[in-house]
């Protein structure tokens, strides 16, 4: 293939590029290739990559063509391309991450609704063996997807490396470890009491694991030469999150291990069981999906770039709401009803704070770019409002249908239904959560592992020429 003046162009695919001027590869790199595609690239055109990777077309050609230039006036090379570390680390994270779902999390999951359904009664089951299935899905389907995401793309976003690549890897050997032992000493505390023990310990070496990551990431962001955007601090937030949840969580385990009688450990599931899960659920994974998504819809997409000032503005709102959400739980319970205001009022702040968040980015608009990832991102952002929804409407549920309903319940009788607010957290962690990484995963592994293909007709040999 000749080189001109009009070659390469915004519409030229990455593996023709590199197959043809594999001394490109060290320009494409230093904007975030590395170990995208193996040695030829993912399928995708100088413009999608650029756009991808935040940087100007015209810079990026012109690089490129300098590259060239400078190639044709000495000698050509060809260069090495190995898999490091850091290039490949997001492997371990989503394999163990899918695994933990399909056992721990999902399939455990089911079989403690066929015990509910079986047994008639939500209240049968141990909050131990409730709390194991929710761990794992937090900490292995959520938290490892996470977890391998940040190492592989941040650094990307950022186009650098990841700082302390071994010292991630074996964050992902603590996180697993400990995320494993801790969900079956829990589940499995009704017949061997002793193992609360054991859960507490794999609790601390899971805070240590989420500890390391946030050491790697802040140092990572840190050495980085670009400005932080408005998405990075959704993302620095939702860590901290991360890493709040994960000592309350193991605290909240403890108290529960050492709850003098069946009425304290009611009262303790009571007052801290929700505010634990908001801060799991809305701190950690809403923000952290909603810090991704304003990386992901406009440079992946094309679809509207988010307006700093309302990201900023409603960052500090929801992490408010949040806090408002927390607070106004936990003092219901302890002060009187007359905090419930507190908590309604922060669940409507939190909901129009990201309604106002995400119309902005116009989701269902034409895309520029579109593929079958997008119609899952779309989907969880329907059951995002769904959930919501929902969860504004439980007073409504509560107070006025269930009573008409079913006046006889013991959901009516107590005030609270179990269905009802499991219904809720279903459809944010199945639907949004689940949704969303399925997305995401089906939009960047592709790009990571090697494709070897080429569109060129000269490449392929079907020019005339």
């Amino acid at each position: 293939m000749m080189v001109s003046d009009n070659w390469p162009s915004g519409n030229t695919m990455l593996p023709d590029l590199l197959r043809t001027t594999p001394e490109v590869r060290p320009v494409l790199d230093q904007y975030g290739l590395r170990g995208c595609g193996g040695r030829f690239g993912p399928a995708e055109t100088i413009e999608f990559f650029s756009r991808a990777h935040d940087v100007q077309l015209s810079q990026l050609l012109d690089e490129i063509r300098e590259a060239i230039q400078l190639r044709a006036d000495t000698q050509p090379h060809s260069p090495a391309i190995a898999d490091c570390t850091a290039d490949t680390i997001y492997r371990p994270f989503f394999k163990a991450g899918i695994a933990v779902v399909l056992t721990l999390g999902g399939a455990c999951g089911a079989l403690l609704l066929l015990r509910i359904a079986w047994l008639g009664d939500f209240s049968a089951l141990s909050i131990h063996e409730v709390n194991a299935h929710g761990h794992a899905q937090i900490f292995g389907w959520v938290g490892l997807f996470v977890m391998g995401f940040a190492y592989q793309a941040f650094p990307r976003f950022k186009h650098m490396s990841l700082s302390n690549p071994k010292l991630a890897y074996a964050s992902f050997w603590m996180m697993l470890v400990g995320l494993v032992t801790r969900s079956i000493a829990q589940g499995l505390m009704n017949w061997a009491p002793w193992l609360g023990a054991v859960g507490i310990l794999a609790s601390v070496v899971e805070i240590l694991a989420i500890g390391m990551m946030l050491f790697v990431i802040l140092s990572t962001l840190r050495h980085s030469s670009r400005r932080l955007e408005a998405y990075d601090y959704y993302i620095m937030a939702a860590l901290g999150w991360f890493f709040v949840q994960a000592v309350g969580g193991t605290a909240y385990f403890a108290a529960t291990l050492l709850a003098a009688d069946r009425h304290a450990l009611l009262a303790l599931v009571a007052t801290w069981q929700a505010p634990l899960r908001e801060i799991q659920i809305h701190g950690f994974a809403t923000l952290m999906i909603l810090g991704v998504s304003q990386r992901l819809f406009h440079f992946f997409y094309g679809l509207p770039r988010p307006n700093a000032r309302k990201s900023f503005a409603v960052l500090s709102v929801f992490n408010a709401a949040l806090v408002g959400m927390v607070l106004g739980f936990v003092l219901m319970r302890t002060s009187g009803h007359a905090w419930a205001g507190l908590w309604y009022l922060s669940i409507l702040v939190l909901t129009t704070a990201v309604a106002y968040l995400v119309s902005d980015w116009k989701l269902f608009s034409p895309p520029e770019e579109t593929d079958r990832s997008l119609k899952f991102l779309r989907t969880a952002y329907v059951w995002l409002f769904v959930s919501l929804l929902m969860l504004v409407l439980l007073p409504v549920h509560q107070l006025l249908i269930l009573p008409w309903l079913a006046p006889q319940s013991s959901a009516a009788t107590i005030g609270f239904s179990h269905a009802y607010y499991g219904a809720i957290r279903h459809a944010i962690t199945v639907g949004f959560i689940s949704f969303m990484i399925v997305g995401v995963a089906a939009k960047v592994v592709p790009t990571y592992y090697e494709s070897g293909v080429s569109t060129d007709p000269e490449l392929l040999g079907l020019s005339d020429s």
